[in-house]
């Protein structure tokens, strides 16, 4: 009985030895992460992103100009003009006629402009600053706005006094105001005081109307 046992040892140990060199083998490796299709957009659209952002607002280049303000009339509207000594026309403000919730009139603001894109006029003073909605003028290099004449450019405009300063686009300029500008803003401006003289005056006086009436009805009485 010991001789068959011994003959199999030998075959125990190969097998044992087979299984032990299965189980050492290394596992077939992990298939790698693939992204999915939302981080690969999200990594594409990164570079077009950068692209589309808006490119930084044009550096103001800001001078002092010299020159001199006039007044004219011309077709029923009142406008005062700053212009420099060189002839360019730098700054001008217009009364004019027009339907608006605080009267028949308003004011146009021009400004001289590096930008035919322009979107505004920015007005400062020793009043306060103020910004007028404008837009490429007919003339090259103008931007022109409409205000209100009761209005913040408006007040700023009236009520600065010394140096004021005005941009549009890229361009910035330093002048001084003159009573001229305050004159023309004010006299556009609805008088309201003279507006309410004018309507007491319209309306019927009422004690006049009340002592009519008593002297009707005594004279009724008495016949």
């Amino acid at each position: 009985m010991r001789t068959p046992l011994i003959a199999l040892i030998p075959a125990v140990l190969i097998a044992g030895a087979a299984y032990a060199q299965q189980e050492t083998q290394p596992a077939d490796p992990a298939p790698a992460e693939q992204p999915d299709a939302a981080t690969e957009a999200e990594a594409g659209a990164e570079p077009d992103a950068e692209a589309e952002k808006a490119p930084p607002p044009p550096q103001v280049q800001t001078t002092e100009a010299a020159g001199s303000w006039t007044r004219s009339t011309e077709g029923g509207r009142e406008t005062v003009t700053y212009t420099s000594n060189e002839g360019e026309t730098l700054f001008s403000a217009t009364c004019m006629i027009a339907d608006t919730e605080f009267g028949d009139r308003i004011v146009q603001i021009k400004a001289a402009s590096s930008d035919d894109t322009v979107g505004a006029i920015d007005i400062f003073t020793s009043a306060g600053n103020a910004r007028v909605p404008a837009g490429p003028d007919v003339a090259p290099d103008t931007a022109a706005g409409m205000t209100e004449t009761v209005s913040q450019p408006t007040y700023v405009l009236a009520s600065g006094a010394g140096e004021m300063r005005i941009v549009s686009g890229s361009r910035g300029i330093i002048f001084d105001t003159d009573p001229m500008l305050k004159s023309l803003i004010r006299d556009c401006q609805p008088d309201h005081m003279a507006n309410l003289e004018a309507a007491q005056a319209e309306a019927p006086d009422e004690e006049a109307e009340a002592d009519s009436e008593d002297a009707a009805e005594e004279a009724e009485t008495n016949s």
